[in-house]
């Protein structure tokens, strides 16, 4: 190795490791929604029933500002009832056996309101999820969704692939009274949510393995700047 390699090599060492560290982040992608008694329902008649729910009021925001999507429909089916009692130490539980589905349905972005809608994402809940009721309201979270996003909307926001995974929050409320206890089988209306999904091309985490090569890769290149400052002095 010459003079001149070796003075490059720091350099070399670094940008590779940044490269490599930076592939290890992925993207992500969020529909919000939220509804009313007009734009929105829940149901779920208790015992292995599935509970389901939807809304037209649908947002999505990928490393930006939020916009509306035109005909937009977010709808999901959990898994049957397996038990628990609504609390939030003993949730009740859904799917373990059967997992739920969950579909997003809207106008491509740009296209506006009057287009004919297109599936933008359809998935399903891999694990349990669950549900417990507290002051009038349902917290439904179901943990593990796994599906494919539209292929011209993960190209429209940059995504390298249409495999996604992700986290389903919705809050359910009853109907009838803001004190009601949510019992199965009573009025209710999916009132705000969200489902972030990561691209499933790359881990939706950072991996330790990259973490170190960014570490060194920064104490390679602290180390050829100091060396090739004091070769000038």
């Amino acid at each position: 190795m010459n003079s001149r390699t070796r003075r490059l090599a720091p350099f070399i060492m670094a940008a590779a490791a940044l490269l490599i560290a930076g592939s290890a982040f992925a993207g992500s992608i969020d529909f919000t929604f939220s509804g009313t008694s007009s734009t929105s329902q829940a149901s779920w008649g208790g015992g292995s029933n599935s509970m389901n729910a939807s809304s037209s009021q649908v947002n999505v925001v990928s490393g930006g500002d939020p916009f509306a999507l035109g005909n937009a429909i977010i709808s999901f089916t959990s898994g049957h009832g397996t038990g628990g009692s609504g609390t939030v130490t003993s949730p009740y539980t859904f799917g373990a056996s059967s997992p739920g589905s969950i579909t997003i349905s809207g106008c491509l972005p740009g296209q506006g309101s009057g287009c004919s809608p297109v599936t933008l994402f359809s998935g399903n809940f891999t694990g349990s999820e669950d549900a417990f009721w507290k002051n009038g309201e349902a917290q439904f979270q179901g943990l593990n969704v796994s599906g494919t996003l539209n292929p011209s909307l993960a190209a429209y926001f940059g995504f390298q692939s249409d495999a996604f995974t992700g986290t389903l929050d919705a809050t359910i409320r009853c109907s009838a009274t803001g004190s009601d206890t949510c019992v199965p089988g009573s009025s209710r209306m999916l009132t705000a949510g969200s489902l972030v999904l990561q691209d499933g091309s790359v881990p939706p985490v950072p991996e330790p393995s990259a973490i170190v090569l960014l570490g060194s890769g920064l104490v390679a290149l602290s180390l050829g700047l100091r060396l090739r400052s004091r070769g000038k002095s």
